[in-house]
């Protein structure tokens, strides 16, 4: 009986298919950045035009009309710049989320966590706060 028998060959199979993420996902994770990218792109638009008006942050000329890209003219390298970080925001706040909704749990790979290297880490700090007040 080894690696090799019927028994572990099925539950090899079982954590296979728990692993696999659902082809859908994959779907709707790609439409989630085109829709972030595009909503990005609109918002740096917006805040072009805005920040003209009201002169939030100063904008270099260089930055508008750069020299090295002058297909990238009239603000569209900001507009790149700001739509990325827009997009990079939203993903992280979303991620964020994700990970409050649904916390990692242990599998059955995973070690258990260490109770005792707890405690002794926990009296180790007690005593240093002892010598700390004794000085």
């Amino acid at each position: 009986m080894g690696r090799d028998s019927y028994r572990f060959r099925a539950l090899d199979k079982d954590r296979e298919k728990r692993e696999r993420l659902d082809p859908k996902w994959r779907g709707v994770g790609l439409i989630l950045i085109a829709l972030f990218a595009t909503a990005g792109y609109f918002f740096a638009s917006w805040f072009l035009r805005a920040n003209a008006e009201n002169g939030w942050i100063y904008i270099p000329r260089a930055a508008l009309y750069p020299k090295f890209a002058p297909f990238l003219g009239g603000g569209r390298l900001i507009m790149i710049i700001v739509a990325f970080l827009f997009t990079l925001l939203t993903f992280t706040i979303l991620s964020i989320i994700y990970a409050m909704a649904f916390p990692i749990r242990l599998g059955e790979t995973d070690a258990p966590v260490d109770r005792k290297a707890e405690r002794r880490k926990k009296r180790r700090e007690r005593i240093e706060q002892r010598k700390r007040k004794k000085y």
